[in-house]
């Protein structure tokens, strides 16, 4: 079995001369990408960066990053790339939570790190990937600057003898039910089974140029990233995401692949967005994959792409791709998720583990291939979650008689927007810190045009007076934006359960 990033050595050979990646005006082939990432892996290396170690990825978009996705799986670690959204006590706790010895950073993000550490900083290494870097050099003081390092590195090969298919290649960190992300373990045989595996079923090519709207803290862009380097396609980095500079790129790139979560699609399809406007004939397909699509805006889309394959997929970070929905069945089973990829089984339980008949509700377990081998650094929630070789997804769903699945929903209070698996209680955590908060609690609510929307229950302290601009001021300082509350409301009281819980479902 190939270790993952042995399809860009392939590559490589194959296509040397190919355009491997474009971010902006930036540009590299195939033979320099592989290259300056062993030249990359070498210096890492030399600077007691081991096998097996985790290696931190802090960025916006940029070729550099893919240079140090590489080469990090070259010399035998794991890459950790942090989303970008991060503020810094999630920065803290992933760099904490799986030990990471040596962080790649921008300058974009180097006030963040100093507001992360203003003691001793745990990291030993610290490689910029700007021409500066605004870092604290009392406390990161062992900083390398990439472009100097891939003057002077050396360009020999790497054998690297003790890798095998089942070490680990990634850590995804995404949020957990209870609070703080949690890190998803991704082994470089999940990465290479899901990357030939989704290529054969979108029927990548090397003409293909897929272009990449998420960071690479979400798997689908991480898949994206190998299906493209597998055929020897061309992967377009999206830095905007407003809708004319995505269009602008659709159009300028010859973008024939679009992977994105229903969010983005129903943001492309507002009154003011130029989406609807033009025409995309070099655009083959699109896939979407997330939170459920309305079905007035799947069917918009559709008048639109009319002559690109629609591709309806379901899955998690913890497996990957679970189903997908092939063009030809588009039309008779829309609303569905499709049938399991090849090497996948999923079967629908109800709360006793038994097997739920066609057309009952229940939650959804994935079985074979791609299964993540558990959570880093947390035995009893990968207990809880990965069962005999299965994955319990925490999502409601259930099958028709024919094997389709149709997603429901998520069993626990987790929020799906945007993309994103939200903790309600992280932003809860966050109201709390208000002064004259009483109580608080965050549900997901059925949004109008760009899906589920956040919404905060505040219970004000007796005497004090609260407005939504100090609830929505306090988190968008210390959370990512797609956390941020876009909804704020007062009550006197919270509705309880009979055992004084809150009840959520009367909050909606």
């Amino acid at each position: 079995m190939p270790l993952i990033h042995e399809i860009l050595t392939k590559s490589s050979a194959d296509y040397p001369h190919k355009e491997a990646v474009v971010c902006g005006d930036n540009r590299i082939s195939y033979k320099e990408l592989d290259r300056v990432s062993i030249k990359l892996a070498n210096f890492l290396l030399s600077h007691g960066v081991n096998y097996q170690d985790r290696v931190g990825i802090f960025t916006n978009k940029s070729i550099e990053e893919i240079i140090a996705i590489f080469a990090v799986l070259k010399m035998g670690g794991i890459f950790v790339h942090i989303n970008p959204q991060f503020k810094e006590h999630q920065l803290s706790h992933v760099i904490s939570d799986c030990d990471i010895k040596a962080l790649f950073v921008n300058d974009y993000k180097s006030a963040v790190l100093n507001k992360a550490y203003t003691g001793n900083s745990p990291i030993d290494l610290v490689v910029s990937l700007s021409s500066k870097l605004n870092l604290n050099k009392d406390i990161f003081n062992n900083i390398h600057n990439l472009d100097d390092i891939l003057k002077e590195s050396s360009p020999d090969k790497i054998s690297n003898d003790k890798l095998s298919e089942n070490d680990i290649a990634s850590i995804i960190y995404t949020s957990g039910s209870t609070g703080m992300p949690k890190g998803v373990i991704v082994t470089h045989k999940i990465f290479h089974d899901s990357t030939v595996i989704s290529a054969s079923i979108l029927e990548n090519n090397h003409d293909d140029r897929l272009i990449c709207v998420t960071p690479f803290s979400f798997d689908g862009a991480l898949s994206q990233l190998f299906t493209s380097c597998l055929v020897g396609g061309t992967l377009v980095q999206q830095q905007s995401n407003f809708p004319k500079d995505i269009v602008n790129t659709l159009i300028n790139e010859k973008i024939t692949g679009f992977h994105a979560m229903p969010s983005l699609w129903s943001i492309l399809l507002q009154k003011h967005s130029p989406f609807a406007k033009h025409d995309y004939p070099d655009l083959r397909y699109i896939s979407i994959i997330g939170e459920v699509f309305p079905q007035n805006h799947l069917d918009s889309l559709r008048k639109i792409l009319n002559k690109s394959k629609f591709y309806m997929m379901y899955g998690t970070t913890e497996a990957f791709r679970s189903t997908y929905l092939p063009p030809e069945d588009f039309g008779r089973n829309k609303s569905s998720a499709g049938i399991p990829f090849p090497g996948v089984e999923i079967s629908i339980v109800d709360e006793q583990g038994n097997i739920c008949p066609p057309g009952e509700t229940g939650e959804i377990v994935h079985k074979g291939v791609f299964v993540s081998p558990g959570y880093w650094n947390d035995s009893d929630k990968t207990a809880e979650t990965f069962k005999d070789g299965s994955l319990y997804t925490g999502d409601l769903g259930r099958l028709d008689k024919d094997g389709y699945l149709y997603f429901v929903g998520r069993k626990d209070s987790m929020i799906k927007a945007q993309g994103y698996r939200i903790s309600p209680e992280e932003i809860e955590e966050c109201i709390y810190k208000v002064d004259g908060v009483k109580e608080a609690a965050v549900v997901g609510v059925s949004g109008n045009e760009i899906g589920v929307r956040i919404k905060a229950i505040i219970v004000c302290k007796e005497g004090n007076i609260l407005t939504d601009k100090d609830i929505i001021s306090h988190c968008r300082n210390r959370l990512p934006n797609y956390m941020v509350p876009g909804i704020v409301e007062f009550r006197s009281d919270l509705p309880r359960t009979a055992t004084n819980k809150i009840n959520r479902s009367e909050l909606c």
